[in-house]
């Protein structure tokens, strides 16, 4: 009866097993899916990253070209204001922005007229004038 209770137990281990050896394939395989689908997905959001990064990098670049536009255009204007300030002191109540923005004024002349004396190749006086000519 020994002999029958341990080949049946052996019957049983075996079985058992078998079971171990399709569980362990089954897992395996559901291994492998889960891999490649992650794998697949991984993939998917290296192309997101790099295409982010992409415009990340144009973002910057136009950003850039932007901020050195200001700067040209910041440069430009205080060019334009010292400008300003200048003839506002040369020709004082002469002359006026707003008629010089003025479209539908008459032209106006500027005539700077400097008269220098020179004695033996050298400057000893000079003058300067400057009148406002409106048309």
């Amino acid at each position: 009866m020994m002999l029958m209770e341990l080949r049946h137990t052996v019957q049983s281990l075996e079985i058992d097993l078998d079971s171990m050896r399709n569980l362990k394939a089954s897992l395996e395989n559901s291994l492998r899916e889960v891999e490649g689908h992650y794998a697949l997905q991984m993939e998917q959001l290296n192309r997101i990253l790099l295409h982010l990064e992409s415009e990340l990098a144009q973002t910057w670049a136009e950003g850039q070209r932007q901020a050195q536009e200001y700067e040209a255009l910041l440069n430009i204007k205080v060019k334009l204001e010292a400008e300003i300030a200048s003839c506002l002191l040369e020709y004082g109540e002469d002359f006026n922005l707003g008629d010089a923005l003025d479209s539908s004024n008459s032209m106006q002349t500027i005539q700077k007229t400097t008269t220098c004396q020179i004695v033996n190749g050298k400057v000893v006086s000079e003058t300067n004038d400057t009148k406002v000519l409106r048309h």
